[in-house]
């Protein structure tokens, strides 16, 4: 956890404020991450989306 986030935790920040810095700092969504493994074989695109709404 980085110090923003955690500062942003701690001020009780609303979940699309935490999400802006987070993706700000190289969070990718569970979708996105699920697509690249995906591409690279180690999951099916089906299995993703099933996991992945």
């Amino acid at each position: 956890m980085t110090e923003e986030i955690e500062r942003l935790t701690v001020a009780r920040a609303s979940a699309h404020d935490l999400q802006k810095v987070a993706m700000t700092e190289g969070m990718r969504d569970l979708r996105a991450d699920g697509l690249t493994k995906a591409a690279e074989g180690q999951t099916s695109v089906q299995e993703v989306l099933r996991v992945a709404v």
